[in-house]
């Protein structure tokens, strides 16, 4: 369960330098060496005008469900809140991240707890939205950025480096779309990640390599909904 759900994080974001993205709905597959899935994916904006991104999967078993909620002007992405609650036969887990922006505190519950300081004016971004803000930056032409992430176990917040490389084909049913490529290399893990987006249709994130040294997971896009 373990494996699957650290890999899992990962997956489971006019002047388009300042172009917020659309609400969508789309089904995905998730697959590794211990579980193979299908689960919603879901970008909305709610009525206060802030947004959240979720995925939510059932497999044999168990079920698992990740959630996002942010505020995002057009230059800017204010974590709120960071959710991961998953249940395997008559194990669960939780992990809980929060950005207390009044109190300047972050905090992490359930697997791993700790309060750190959270700095004014850093964008500062959670496992599933850095997805919107890696979507931004290829839309803006960047070739090589860094977003930072807090570490889940620690709360060290660590820049993440990511470049683009060469574009790929990629295949969803019977559609082909030429995709740009990103990749991030994380060595003190052994791990790279290639994010496949697709200009077509507003730089979705199509399919998610992720290789280390338990083996390969993806995420693959499956429809829109």
């Amino acid at each position: 369960m373990y494996k699957f759900m650290g890999t899992l994080l990962v997956f489971m974001t006019m002047n388009v330098s300042s172009q917020m993205l659309p609400d969508y709905r789309a089904m995905y597959d998730f697959t590794n060496s211990d579980v193979i899935m299908n689960g919603l994916r879901e970008l909305k904006t709610l009525e206060d005008g802030s947004r959240s991104l979720s995925f939510n999967a059932k497999f044999p078993l168990g079920k698992i469900n990740i959630g996002s909620q942010f505020k995002e002007t057009e230059n800017f992405i204010s974590t709120n809140l960071y959710s991961v609650d998953a249940k395997w036969t008559l194990i669960r887990q939780e992990r809980i991240l929060k950005f207390d922006r009044e109190e300047k505190v972050m905090s992490a519950s359930g697997k791993f707890e700790w309060a750190k300081e959270l700095p004014e004016n850093l964008e500062i971004f959670d496992p599933l939205n850095a997805q919107i803000q890696i979507r931004k930056k290829v839309m803006q032409g960047t070739k090589t950025f860094s977003i930072l992430l807090p570490e889940m176990k620690t709360g060290e917040i660590v820049a993440n480096k990511y470049r683009l490389i060469a574009d790929e084909d990629c295949f969803v049913g019977k559609k082909t779309y030429q995709c740009k490529v990103v990749q991030r290399n994380r060595p003190q893990e052994n791990r790279v990640t290639k994010y496949f987006l697709a200009p077509e249709i507003a730089y979705m994130i199509v399919r998610v390599e992720d290789q280390d040294k338990k083996g390969e997971t993806l995420l693959e896009l499956k429809s829109l909904l």
